[in-house]
């Protein structure tokens, strides 16, 4: 597959996702300070034997030894030290991500980011200048444009054909087609992708389609799997998921699946969901 590329709406997405992920650990951390004991902790060893002492006065060195029966409050008062270091560490980390937002919105709004730039320019000049993000119309131009052999079919195999008129192996990848053709998401129809087999080797491997997130330029695996009720095929099909696993292809992430037995078929409005979470 290749490789993926982060949108702006993505980047600044992830940003504002870590923000409220420290601003949430934050408040936590904060309130658990507050409820924390007072005064320090020291650590001593006498005879290789570890010592815990209460400093509650800064003045005084030592402070007072802590029992074993007490030794929740050693643990509560280390844990203080580190909860302080944390705050601390995310103060700075959330000053850095709302400065970086406020950044990053503003140069989006100005157009100055490197993508726009080409919006910037004159219709005449634009058209001599490669930008370094494509337009979407011309990415996906480049996206299709790319040469590949798909897997031969067999001899007197079905003929089932998209309104396209490419040539799938089922009725539900017909259907999978024509949804993705109508939702107008770009795909490639078993285009070869090399992944390692259980021995570390490298195969050759023709998934039912390749689709694009035009959106986030993101690739998309699609598997159906046709045949669950027929054990055999779902043994197959167990193995290839464990070996997607094993190439870092993971559903939600960068794979699709979609299954249906006889008396589960494949219906539109279960493919629509998937590409709309997913595609769109």
């Amino acid at each position: 597959m290749e490789n993926e590329v982060l949108s702006q709406n993505e980047v600044e997405n992830q940003l504002r996702q870590r923000l409220a992920e420290v601003t949430a650990l934050l408040d936590l951390k904060l309130k658990a300070l507050k409820k924390s004991p007072e005064g320090s902790l020291r650590i001593a060893k006498n005879h290789n034997v570890v010592q815990y002492y209460h400093r509650r006065d800064p003045q005084k060195k030592n402070g007072d030894y802590i029992t074993k029966k007490n030794f929740k409050l050693a643990q509560a008062l280390a844990q203080k030290e580190y909860d302080k270091a944390l705050v601390a560490s995310l103060q700075k980390e959330a000053k850095c991500l709302k400065k970086t937002l406020r950044s990053y919105d503003n140069f989006f709004k100005q157009n100055t980011l490197a993508e726009k730039l080409i919006e910037r320019l004159n219709k005449n000049k634009r058209a001599l200048v490669k930008p370094v993000r494509l337009s979407d119309e011309d990415f996906v131009k480049y996206w299709k444009s790319v040469p590949y052999q798909g897997r031969p079919f067999a001899e007197n195999y079905p003929n089932h054909i998209t309104p396209l008129g490419e040539r799938v192996r089922s009725k539900s990848e017909v259907l999978i087609a024509m949804t993705l053709q109508r939702l107008h998401i770009p795909y490639r129809y078993e285009y070869p992708i090399e992944i390692k087999n259980e021995n570390d080797k490298p195969v050759t491997f023709y998934p039912d389609f390749l689709c694009l997130n035009l959106r986030t330029r993101r690739e998309f695996i699609w598997e159906h799997f046709g045949l669950m009720d027929d054990p055999e095929y779902a043994c197959k099909a167990t193995c290839k998921l464990g070996l997607f696993n094993q190439n870092g292809i993971f559903a939600g992430k960068n794979l699709i699946t979609t299954m249906e037995t006889a008396d589960q078929p494949l219906n539109s409005k279960q493919v629509e969901r998937l590409i709309k979470e997913y595609l769109v």
